[in-house]
């Protein structure tokens, strides 16, 4: 069991008293490639985001001191002002400053994030900075500024290191919510390293928690409450109030959607719904049909000229076909050169490849997104891409109005739905077998990162080909319930 509490433990928590009791008891699972990738990108951006200070000094551990006593005598050199990565620890608190800076009127915090100002996560960073900030001050120092080192959307490949940032001031946001944690420090941290479990209720969070089946609410329950797809954290809050998590309980006074009702009865009765509408939507699909998968890469840095931080950019495709129910299946496939941006190529391939007829199956508004990006790029081609989309067909959207499986589990994530629905087609064995590990090592590829580049290139084909495959299968599984 770990002795100090972590930013990741704090933050943790904060939304979930439980999840982060389980988390201090448990060894971390070994990271994936992908996860060890985003890793090596955040602290890429760390590095780099150093050159704002080049007279700043990095806090390395030196001899048998620790790094906090090591921070703290060069925190006490008058003559040195910035520090990265500088270690603090109060009581049971520990934290690091990605950038600390000595100022006139006090301290300057600054944490580095590899994302942009206007990203869905700001909040999430405020906190982090907040917790970061308090433990330097319970430490002794006084802090005057809060900032948030953010990328430029401005910057381009190739741009000086030092136009890749903004520097965000977040002080007044930071104060404010320290004021929150120094009022709850003790309770939380007391509550953290009892015996017994953390009191904790139900919350859209709980859906993603590993703990929540096993060893929490969801434990011994073949359906939840959170299996109700969808279903509102106003909803979810007037449930954990009333300690409801078993679906069997789920009151009538709360009301839910024709489509949420449908799910829970599928559930409690153990059956399989098919809409009336389903045979309708099929047979008003035009053959031949295209089973069509994108896959895209996009990396905290950019990868190629004229290219900015984050930017998707589109790699590989997949594409079966066949002319009727029962015609032989076809398959065409592109993937890009990782040495270079080969979007128009593979948009040019891609409209070769789709002809002019028949209903293209997608499964999510993904590759739409992806056309009309490739549209607004290349507007000579835009007439083209336009007629494409007006084909594509939501094989999710089918799924949704028109078939539930409890198997579902309140998800039609595909990695869900093909279990259930064409259970002898799995991803299992695959060395590439996720969206997450196709970007890392494509990604890998562009930087020159990959030994063997042709096996690779295999096992990213084999990924993408499956995904379409997969759509032909349930296609023909909705077929069989008409």
């Amino acid at each position: 069991m770990k002795t100090t509490i972590s930013k990741h433990d704090w933050l943790t928590a904060i939304d979930c008293g439980a999840k982060a009791w389980f988390q201090l008891r448990e060894e971390p699972s070994p990271p994936t490639e992908a996860d060890r990738f985003r890793m090596e990108q955040g602290t890429h951006i760390g590095v780099l985001a150093q050159s704002l200070f080049p007279d700043g000094i990095l806090v390395n551990p030196s001899g048998e001191l620790s790094v906090t006593a090591i921070t703290q005598k060069l925190i006490s050199d008058q003559n040195t002002n910035t520090f990265f990565e500088a270690a603090f620890k109060f009581d049971q608190l520990a934290t690091k400053a990605d950038i600390l800076n000595r100022e006139s009127d006090g301290w300057h915090v600054l944490e580095v994030k590899s994302s942009f100002s206007d990203s869905k996560s700001i909040n999430e960073y405020i906190l982090d900075l907040a917790y970061t900030t308090m433990v330097v001050e319970l430490c002794g120092l006084t802090v005057a500024t809060s900032s948030l080192v953010l990328l430029n959307r401005d910057y381009l490949y190739g741009d000086d290191p030092t136009k890749l940032f903004e520097i965000v001031d977040k002080t007044s946001e930071v104060k404010e919510i320290i004021a929150g944690f120094v009022v709850m420090r003790e309770e939380l941290v007391s509550a953290l390293f009892r015996d017994d479990q953390p009191a904790h209720s139900l919350s859209s969070s709980c859906r993603s928690c590993a703990y929540f089946d096993e060893d929490c609410l969801g434990m011994g329950i073949e359906y939840t409450v959170l299996d109700i797809p969808s279903l509102h954290h106003t909803k979810l809050k007037k449930l954990s109030a009333s300690i409801i998590v078993d679906l069997r309980y789920f009151p009538d006074e709360i009301a839910i959607s024709d489509v949420q009702e449908r799910a829970k009865i599928c559930m409690l009765n153990n059956e399989i719904y098919t809409g009336l509408g389903l045979q309708e939507e099929l047979d008003g699909i035009t053959w031949p049909c295209y089973y069509l998968d994108f896959e895209t890469v996009a990396t905290v840095l950019p990868l190629y000229a004229d290219h900015g931080c984050h930017q998707q950019i589109l790699t590989q495709f997949s594409l079966h076909s066949r002319i009727s129910a029962d015609g032989k299946l076809q398959h065409c496939e592109y993937l890009a050169n990782a040495s270079k941006d080969c979007q128009r190529e593979l948009t040019e391939k891609l409209i070769d490849a789709l002809g002019n007829e028949g209903a293209i199956f997608v499964y999510s508004s993904f590759e739409k997104t992806r056309i009309n990006a490739m549209a607004e790029l290349y507007p000579d081609l835009a007439e083209a891409l336009s007629s494409i989309i007006e084909r594509l067909v939501d094989l999710l959207i089918i799924l949704k109005e028109h078939v539930y499986h409890p198997k579902f589990k309140g998800s039609y994530s595909i990695k869900k739905v093909l279990p259930a629905l064409v259970p002898d087609l799995s991803y299992d064995g695959l060395d590439i077998g996720d969206g997450d590990m196709a970007i890392t090592m494509f990604a890998k590829m562009a930087l020159g990162e990959v030994v063997d580049t042709d096996q690779v290139r295999n096992d990213l084909l084999a990924y993408c080909k499956l995904d379409t495959l997969a759509m032909v299968r349930l296609h023909d599984a909705l077929l069989g319930y008409r």
